[in-house]
Parts: C-alpha cells; sequence; structure tokens
C-alpha cells in the first residue's frame, strides 16, 4: 500500500464554480466534487514545503454521474516550482472512468516541491471538468527505506547547496 501524502501539501485550482472549491478533492466523499470553471486546459496544484517522492497520482473520476464534465486526457506535471515542472506523465482515458483512476509516474518516484495535473480535454468535448477526490501517494515504505539506506550520505554544505533548486 502506498503512503497518502496528499495533507503534506497546499492545494489550489485554476479555477472553480462557486460551492465546489478545492476542499472536496480532499474530503473523502464521492457525492462531492471540484468543478472548475473557465478555459481549458483546467489544472490542479499541489505545493508542498519540503520534497517529496511521488510515486502515484490518484482521481476519483465517474463518467456516468458528470458525463461531459470527466476528464478524458490527464497530464502530470512535476518540479520545484511551476516555472521548471516538467511533463512525467501523460495518459488518455481507454476506458470510462468509474472511481480511483491511478496514475503512476512512468519512470518512477519524483523528487519534487510541486505538482500539476492538467485535465486539457473532456468526453464529449466538455469545456469544465468534474473530479470527486485526488491524491497524491508517495512510494512503498520498503523502497523509501532502501533508498534512505542506500543513496550516498551526502551531508556536507557543500552538497546540500546544490541539492535542489529552488
Amino acid at each position: 500500500m502506498l503512503p497518502d501524502i496528499s495533507s503534506r501539501g497546499q492545494w489550489s485550482v485554476s479555477s472553480s464554480k462557486h460551492g465546489f472549491d478545492t476542499h472536496n478533492l480532499l474530503d473523502s466523499n464521492p457525492s462531492t466534487f471540484w468543478q472548475s470553471d473557465g478555459r481549458q486546459p483546467h489544472h490542479i496544484s499541489v505545493h508542498f514545503t519540503n520534497r517529496h517522492h511521488i510515486h502515484t497520482v490518484s482521481l476519483y473520476l465517474d463518467v456516468e454521474k458528470d458525463e461531459s464534465y470527466t476528464p478524458c486526457k490527464v497530464c502530470v506535471f512535476a518540479g520545484s516550482s511551476d516555472r521548471d515542472a516538467i511533463l512525467v506523465r501523460e495518459e488518455e482515458l481507454a476506458q470510462d472512468p468509474h472511481g480511483w483512476v491511478d496514475f503512476t509516474l512512468v519512470d518512477g518516484p519524483v523528487w519534487a516541491h510541486y505538482l500539476r495535473i492538467e485535465l486539457p480535454l473532456n468526453y464529449e468535448n466538455g469545456r469544465d471538468a468534474r473530479v470527486r477526490m485526488a491524491r497524491v501517494l508517495g512510494p512503498p515504505a520498503s523502497e523509501e527505506k532502501f533508498r534512505n539506506e542506500h543513496i550516498l550520505p551526502y551531508t556536507s554544505v557543500e552538497f546540500s547547496t546544490y541539492d535542489s533548486f529552488r
């Protein structure tokens, strides 16, 4: 099981309809949802204070309830900020989603301060998007332990100066 690190980040969205805000993404209630309001592509951003290993992004989508509001293409970007975020996963959904859809990062976990989930296309060419829940998952505990024990343990000031760009 992958650890849920969603609560460690500050969530924001490109736009939202009144009453269908960001908090609906994290409330663990599939009856509520975030709904965008504006031009595509819509996006959900997560800013982490510290860098985290990000293994998987999961979205709860339901095409039966949301019809043309359901995203059919998802792009995931990661980096230290919006300015240097790079595409780490892109997927067009082949089947109609009903529940959690996992987007595991292709090249393994990514170290990131920033994550953007972009929703460029909807079913039936819908304009606004709905996402019922979202979560960001870290790597398995055993993999995290392995990384901590086997990556060279640099602790010098010189190394930590160049450890990341911010």
